[in-house]
């Protein structure tokens, strides 16, 4: 194997931690993107010093905690799934990131792509996939519109003419290739599953596509849907989402009267409100490594008996232990217009709700909608804790 394609150690990673992460494989052409696509969401990276992050020379393994904990591997150009040292099955989701400006190139990347598509496809059928079309700012919307089109179209026909008998050494053995039905049913397959998404560091593109790569992993999602459109329903929402905190990527969504407009001015307003999170004492950043201060005297004989009960079980830490069960939590409203108000709560230390409503409905209901709030709260931190 190539020195260059091997993975990076990652010396922050605790021992059996990787084992209960969701592992995303973002792949794609050279100067694609794949790197800011990952680093402005998962490390916040600033998206001024993206032209600086240079050429990925090797995997690199980015561990992102939250209530669905991630390892997304940032892979070089021209990269082959043989050269991974993990199974192809252990891998959730292949993104597959391409740059939307040089449609010249879309038959070339697509004809790439198709192999690495099908040899992920054989090795776990159950495997999501995304194909982030970025760099999609610079382009005016009816160029969007037609390179989004253009590129599906040009995959789809790629699909349809490989020829996927030249896979079969990477193929399972009851994947008959030179069987006409089958690979007709491989590709209706494929062309169904695979999802398409513009994408940009500028704006909230990037951020939506991220969550519904996450969503798409999220086993508790239909629980956590269902409490939000009760809590939605019952409190006179007309919008509610819920959000990682450190990422801005959705969670959940109550799916009532979502349209892209919304999604976008809820994301945007949660993405500028927390530039100013150190100004709520209880919005604290969470890591995934943490330090504590020294214990007073008394205290710590009582906390090494503790940290070696601790040390002797196998499960690992949850997102519950850094809550403050004592804690405030933090809460925001901010009228949009006058007839309409966004409000956001913290959930759990990695979750914010984040809600549109009427102004009246806010004003006459605030009571009942903050009871319903707390059922929610211990609504989604029950589901999230039998995770």
């Amino acid at each position: 194997m190539d020195e260059k394609m091997r993975p990076r150690a990652d010396s922050a990673a605790r021992p059996g931690d990787d084992a209960r992460r969701s592992m995303v494989l973002v792949m794609g052409p050279r100067k694609a993107g794949k790197s800011s696509c990952i680093k402005t969401v998962f490390q916040h990276v600033p998206v001024k010093d993206v032209p600086y992050l240079g050429i990925t020379q090797r995997i690199e393994k980015i561990d992102y905690d939250s209530i669905v904990p991630l390892q997304v591997w940032d892979t070089p150009a021209h990269f082959e799934l043989e050269y991974l040292d993990v199974p192809v099955s252990a891998f959730s989701t292949l993104v597959y990131v391409i740059d939307m400006q040089q449609d010249d190139l879309y038959h070339e990347v697509a004809r790439a792509a198709v192999p690495t598509l099908l040899k992920a496809y054989f090795a776990n059928p159950a495997i999501h996939f995304s194909i982030f079309l970025h760099k999609a700012e610079a382009l005016s919307e009816d160029v969007r519109v037609e390179n989004y089109s253009e590129f599906q179209r040009v995959l789809t026909e790629e699909l349809e003419d490989f020829r996927y008998a030249s896979l079969e050494a990477s193929a399972p053995p009851h994947f008959d290739l030179y069987d006409e039905q089958v690979c007709n049913a491989i590709f209706t397959h494929l062309v169904s599953e695979i999802k398409f998404d513009m994408t940009s560091v500028h704006n909230v593109w990037l951020k939506d596509a991220w969550s519904k790569v996450v969503q798409g992993v999220f086993e508790s999602l239909p629980s956590v849907e269902q409490l939000l459109v009760s809590f939605s329903e019952n409190s006179g929402m007309d919008n509610s989402y819920l959000f990682d905190i450190q990422s801005g990527v959705v969670m959940a969504t109550d799916n009532r009267h979502r349209n892209d407009a919304t999604m976008d001015q809820v994301t945007e307003y949660l993405s500028r409100f927390l530039q100013f999170r150190e100004l709520y004492k209880e919005l604290r950043p969470q890591s995934s490594t943490s330090t504590r201060a020294a214990p007073p005297n008394g205290a710590a004989d009582h906390d090494a008996e503790y940290a070696e009960k601790g040390d002797e079980s196998d499960e690992p830490a949850g997102w519950w232990d850094d809550e403050d069960p004592d804690g405030v939590w933090m809460h925001q409203a901010t009228r949009l217009l006058p007839s309409t108000t966004i409000s956001l709560w913290q959930i759990t230390p990695h979750l914010a709700l984040v809600s549109l409503l009427r102004t009246d409905t806010w004003q006459t209901r605030r009571g009942i909608i903050e009871y319903n709030l707390t059922f929610l709260r211990q609504g989604v931190r029950q589901i999230l804790m039998e995770m």
